[in-house]
């Protein structure tokens, strides 16, 4: 069954969670279904009772968000083996506690967080609270550090974030950029005509495309990170996988050096983390990330100039090179 917002009507929905679950009482009633925020690769569904809230969430053959890019909808077997992992751990506090898992329905529920709000805001803000980034830092450490004997691959999600971070933003494209801000496209000539950092991006997508050791969240950014009342919750981790631990420190290293326009938080990390950390590989990461991020079809909600923008590409190119 394929539950869909404007599809399904209420009465369908709770039909199908009564005959599937054993989480209503005989007198429970869904009395609203809303969509709690812009959900790119499943559809998310908070659904409200007249007891209880939760969060539904379905993966389909496709990206939620983009119907024409195909995708398994078996990337929700490797969340709700996220959640398996880390449901003993101290941090559990910090992500929704799974509710059920539907497999032969690709159908993960979660508890409802409340009306949290995601940190993208973080974008505008020029700035990130301490304790909120201390508390970003432990939550990943303590990931890395979860004990694993076994998960999915993961490859097919795997793949399709390979093409979008290490080879498209850095190749010769037809990306409409100037439709996102005049004189974009031409500066993206500044990355994709460079082949030296092509061959080095490359071998970089090569290993994040072997499997490695640790456990990571796979999308470690703003979009991912909530807040609620100051306390910090991740949720989302669908790009979970075992890799190499600099590949979500590097991602949260680029989005931080994109919110405050400067790279003052990269130190910052490898100092925070306090573990060993390749730190030529963290730097390179991070570079990948902010140029996919500026000229890349997945944009953030960045309010800079294109000369700033151009300041951002320089030092990731400089990372990225060495």
């Amino acid at each position: 069954m394929e539950i869909i917002s404007k599809e399904s009507s209420l009465f369908e929905i709770e039909k199908y969670i009564k005959k599937e679950l054993n989480i209503f009482s005989s007198d429970e009633k869904i009395l609203n279904i809303k969509v709690p925020g812009e959900g790119n690769m499943n559809v998310v569904l908070r659904i409200d009772t007249n007891k209880k809230s939760f969060i539904l969430k379905q993966s389909r053959p496709y990206v939620n968000k983009y119907p024409d890019i195909k995708n398994s909808k078996k990337r929700i077997i490797v969340e709700n083996e996220f959640y398996e992992l880390i449901k003993k751990s101290e941090i559990n506090k910090f992500f929704p506690n799974k509710i059920e898992f539907i497999e032969k329905d690709f159908i993960l529920l979660l508890e409802d967080l409340g009306e949290c709000k995601d940190m993208s805001y973080l974008y505008s803000s020029k700035t990130i609270n301490e304790d909120h980034f201390n508390s970003l830092i432990y939550i990943l450490k303590s990931i890395h550090q979860t004990k694993v004997k076994s998960f999915p691959s993961n490859s097919s999600l795997k793949k399709l974030n390979h093409q979008h971070i290490f080879i498209l933003p850095f190749k010769k494209n037809d990306f409409p950029l100037d439709d996102i801000q005049n004189g974009l496209k031409k500066l993206s000539t500044y990355i994709t005509n460079d082949l030296n950092l092509n061959e080095i991006v490359s071998k970089i997508g090569d290993m994040y495309l072997k499997v490695g050791k640790t456990l990571l969240h796979g999308d470690y950014y703003p979009g991912s990170w909530m807040e609620r009342d100051e306390n910090v919750y991740v949720i989302d981790p669908e790009f979970s996988h075992l890799g190499f631990k600099e590949f979500d420190l590097g991602v949260m290293g680029a989005h931080l050096t994109m919110v405050t326009e400067n790279e003052e938080y990269l130190k910052k990390i490898i100092k925070a983390y306090s573990r060993d950390i390749d730190k030529s590989l963290f730097y390179k990461v991070s570079g990948i990330e902010i140029i996919r991020r500026i000229i890349g079809l997945a944009q953030l909600p960045l309010k800079m100039s294109l000369k700033v923008k151009e300041k951002l590409l320089k030092i990731s190119k400089k990372m990225i090179l060495g």
